[in-house]
């Protein structure tokens, strides 16, 4: 209980106040490079789980984005199968401030500043109303712990509301991919979409030869047709 009154009034003041310094440049050659191979997995990661035909128009949704740091990696991959491009990113905690005071709303400008048609939305997915082409979803939270451990009020904690919401900005034809922390988490998201009659496709462990992380990362691929 103190742990989510702690995070009720710390979220509140960044998100009143909305500080950060201005004007965020990574020059860090090691986390640039870091940067570098995370946008390589995150192009690897879409080709191995969408099918996408070349379209005029596509229109993308990623949820939880938080500084958005493979934003190029999303718009590389998406760019590369259609005319226009309309990339979204949404986070509910773009104020949290980082120990060297940006926040992730400035460090995601860094990310994205030469990316067309790019949007940063500092929100509550609930409150999106527009529909996509494909939305992007990686690590939800969908147990209670990892979500107060990253400092986020429990008011938010809506797992199968938010799913169901994000299910629904999908457009006829559209796809979303889900990607899981470990094998429990993956159950957990499919018992989920069974009790909410989305159909999936459970990918199983999606790997790639830019990045391993210490736990395995499980992919669920979802169709609206």
């Amino acid at each position: 209980m103190f742990q989510d009154f702690k995070n009720n009034i710390d979220y509140f003041l960044r998100s009143k106040t909305k500080f950060s310094r201005k004007n965020f440049v990574e020059k860090s050659e090691s986390a640039l490079f870091r940067n570098y191979l995370e946008n390589l997995y995150t192009y690897d990661l879409l080709e191995q789980i969408f099918d996408v035909n070349y379209q005029d128009k596509i229109s993308v949704l990623d949820i939880g984005c938080k500084n958005w740091f493979y934003a190029k990696g999303e718009y590389s991959f998406f760019k590369n199968h259609c005319n226009s491009l309309s990339l979204h990113g949404v986070e509910i905690d773009a104020y949290r401030v980082y120990s060297n005071f940006y926040s992730r709303y400035e460090v995601a400008k860094f990310y994205t500043k030469d990316l067309q048609n790019c949007l940063y939305i500092p929100d509550n997915l609930l409150n999106i109303k527009h529909r996509y082409n494909y939305i992007v979803w990686i690590l939800p939270f969908i147990t209670k712990n990892p979500h107060v451990a990253w400092g986020l009020p429990q008011r938010f904690f809506a797992p199968e509301k938010l799913l169901n919401h994000a299910y629904n900005l999908l457009l006829n034809d559209g796809q979303m991919l889900i990607v899981n922390q470990g094998e429990k988490e993956a159950d957990i998201q499919q018992k989920m979409l069974e009790k909410l009659k989305i159909k999936y496709e459970r990918k199983g462990i999606v790997k790639s030869e830019f990045l391993q992380y210490k736990n395995d990362r499980y992919a669920f691929l979802i169709k609206n047709n």
